[in-house]
């Protein structure tokens, strides 16, 4: 049975006890990607009954993207960030427009951060809501959740850093002092009242976040039965273009739609059954819907391809001297 989203909170005042319900917003944040976007949506749609999804789209000017959002904004709300109600904002960007975001999430509310490029890959449930919510009643200090599946190209890293906790079911990571993924992730669970309690302000650059949530968190948690996972080997942009060096890498990589089949019930419990010792690795436990991909999967279109990654790099510096 797929349930509602929602986070369930008790509050007691002196000897009366109200149970209220939280509800969870899933912000996906795109750009000319219409084919993951419209997947992306549908998994949310068909794993979670009647969720609330906002699309902050970066303005896209490609016309499958353009008709994907046209009719996605039949069911659910598409905000085009350079124009709210009237007035014209300087946005753009992912981390603008998560900034943009926090401002449509009401107070006691959480927000999932989603991009184009992923999916929900099983049904959500009532174990799943309690686990988020124990993460954060147990973890005052904390404002961010990790709910993706882990990477397989990091399998040894990862492993090694990684240690259970009982006491909320989760996972947490050690401080390796890399760049990000241990404080903050752009795709993560967000308990949006923190956030807005310390001004947060997104940066730049995923690692000026990691690096503004360790000096103000404590580090994220794991989730040990995550629900969602980026698609492999799919295709991207970097400032808004494609460079020679990135369509070359794309083609090297298979970069293409390269979905996931949505786990089976029997799956699902076997999976949320397995040993807290299993690390939840995408490439163990999710398959693809249209064709075999060699493990493990590429999750960043230069994996691999260092000298396309200096052709793209050499043809955006070149692009600048001329602009």
């Amino acid at each position: 049975m797929v349930m509602t989203l929602v986070l369930k909170k008790t509050i007691i005042y002196d000897n009366y006890q109200e149970e209220i319900f939280l509800l969870m917003y899933f912000c996906i944040f795109s750009f000319n990607r219409g084919q993951l976007l419209k997947n992306c949506v549908e998994s949310i749609e068909q794993c979670v009954e009647n969720p609330t999804i906002l699309i902050f789209d970066d303005n896209s000017n490609d016309p499958y993207t353009l008709s994907v959002l046209e009719e996605i904004a039949k069911k659910h709300e598409v905000v085009l960030p350079r124009v709210i109600k009237g007035v014209i904002h300087k946005c753009g960007g992912l981390y603008n427009n998560m900034q943009l975001s926090l401002t449509y999430i009401p107070d006691n509310e959480l927000v999932c951060f989603v991009q184009d490029d992923t999916q929900l890959v099983r049904k959500v449930n009532d174990s799943d809501i309690d686990a988020i919510n124990l993460f954060f009643d147990k973890n005052p200090s904390s404002a961010f959740f990790q709910y993706a599946f882990l990477k397989g190209k990091a399998r040894n890293r990862v492993s090694a850093a990684t240690s259970y906790v009982a006491k909320t079911d989760t996972y947490r990571r050690k401080d390796t002092q890399q760049s990000a993924g241990i404080y903050f992730s752009a795709v993560s669970i967000a308990h949006a009242d923190r956030l807005k309690a310390v001004n947060w302000q997104f940066e730049s650059r995923e690692k000026d976040n990691n690096t503004q949530a360790k000096s103000i968190f404590t580090s994220m948690g794991f989730m040990k039965n995550p629900f969602l996972m980026y698609l492999p080997s799919a295709p991207a942009y970097r400032g808004k273009m494609k460079t020679l060096g990135l369509n070359l890498a794309e083609k090297q990589n298979l970069c293409g739609f390269h979905p996931f089949n949505i786990m089976s019930d029997e799956e699902a419990k076997a999976f949320k059954e397995r040993n807290e010792a299993q690390l939840p690795f995408a490439e163990d436990f999710l398959s693809l819907k249209n064709r075999d991909l060699q493990k493990p999967w590429v999750t960043n279109p230069f994996q691999g391809t260092k000298n396309l990654k200096l052709l793209h790099k050499l043809e955006l510096t070149v692009r600048n001297w001329f602009k």
